[in-house]
Order: C-alpha cells, then structure tokens, then sequence
C-alpha cells in the first residue's frame, strides 16, 4: 500500500497517524520520531512516494498506507536489485529496521530480527556471487512464456553466455554485464521474421540483423569483449 492517491487532498494522515505529526512532510515526521528512540536519521529526504534514507548498502525507503495502517519499507540499490522489503503498523520497528540495516546488520540477522521483512529474490545470490546464475535460473522457469522469455529458452544451450545478466521486456531479450558491474552497456535482440533484430547501446550505438540464433550468441560474447 501507498501513500499516493489521486485525490491526496481527501487524504487525513491524522486519522491513521495520530502518533506521526507529517503537517511537514513524511521525512521530517519520521525524524523526529527516530530522533525520540536515539536513531540517527539526519540524511533522511523526502523520496517519491515517501520517505528515503541512504546508507553504504543502498536506499532505505519507507512510506505509509491510505487506505489502513502501514508502514511500508524497501531496501534497494538502485537499478541493481532488492535486498528486502515487507511492512508493519509499528513505526518504531520500521525505524528500527532502518536503522539496524544502516549500522551494516548482516541479511540473515537482519530478516530473523524484522521478520516482517523478506529478502529480495536475488539478495542471497548476489550476496554469493551467482547473481547472473539466479537470474538465468528465474527466468528460464518463469511461467510467463512471452517472447523474451522464449527467445531465453532458445539461447540457453549456448553455455558461455551464461556468465552475461538476461532481462526480459516482453518480446525483446537483453543482456548487461551482472551487478554490480553493470554499466551502460547493453545487448539487446528480437525475433524480426525468420531472423533477429540486434541492438548494440554502449560506446557507439549499433542497430543490424542475423540470420541465425548461434551467430547471436557469438555477438553477445563479442560485444562484451570488446572495450
């Protein structure tokens, strides 16, 4: 749940929150209250939708429900992956969470101690170093059988593009180096008829067609490869 409406004057956050004086916003609520239990959340900014905190290992963002009593946090790195998220309608616990994942708590401490906090879907393999095997894993069992996905289904014999990071948008298939290594560099094909359509954005941006799903393969590899 979310604190957006599309009418949010109709909203009364002192109905739900009596508790959260946010007359000047969610940031400077939350750190006041963090301020009353000794949490040092000066760097806390209003973010979209809610509240963000910024710590070593990515944003911490909390935000509260309109509809009922919540408190909603996500922790991420932007553009890289999601190391938990969960809510609860205690904000002393939420802040604690926010807190404890800052002072750089280990995820297992972290989601045994908030256990309404769930570890994203590749934290652990990130944490491992498999992030790219996770994701391969995911996607070749997703039951979302479109294009993209089917095209990854194609492409899987071809062993050493498996060390590349696959993300699926519909029909389209495209492959980046694994985070946190990612960059600007993208691999990106569709089927176009009998062939495919290739999409190189990097360095120098590159639009050609192939015949042949093994003379793609090749492509990706050398794409990476190159500087």
């Amino acid at each position: 749940m979310n604190s957006k409406r599309s009418s949010r004057e109709s909203w009364d956050p002192t109905v739900l929150y009596p508790d959260l004086d946010m007359s000047d916003g969610l940031a400077e609520a939350l750190k006041r209250r963090a301020a009353g239990l000794g949490l040092p959340f000066d760097d806390i900014v209003e973010g979209f939708g809610g509240a963000d905190l910024a710590t070593d290992r990515g944003i911490v963002s909390i935000w509260v429900g309109a509809a009922e009593r919540f408190f909603g946090v996500k922790i991420y790195e932007p553009g890289v992956l999601e190391w938990a998220s969960g809510g609860t309608v205690d904000i002393d616990q939420a802040l604690r969470a926010a807190a404890d994942w800052q002072g750089g708590e280990s995820l297992d401490d972290f989601v045994s101690e908030f256990p309404f906090m769930t570890p994203g879907r590749l934290a652990y393999a990130f944490l491992e170093g498999r992030v790219a095997e996770a994701q391969w894993e995911d996607l070749l069992e997703s039951e979302h059988h479109t294009g993209g996905q089917r095209l990854l289904v194609a492409i899987a014999p071809f062993g050493e593009l498996r060390s590349y990071y696959p993300e699926i948008s519909y029909g389209d298939l495209r492959f980046t180096m694994p985070p946190p290594r990612q960059d600007d560099r993208v691999f990106r094909f569709r089927r176009d008829g009998p062939g495919f359509r290739v999409e190189e954005s990097g360095p120098e941006r590159r639009d050609y067609s192939l015949d042949a799903l093994d003379e793609v393969a090749h492509h990706i590899v050398e794409f990476f490869a190159s500087d």
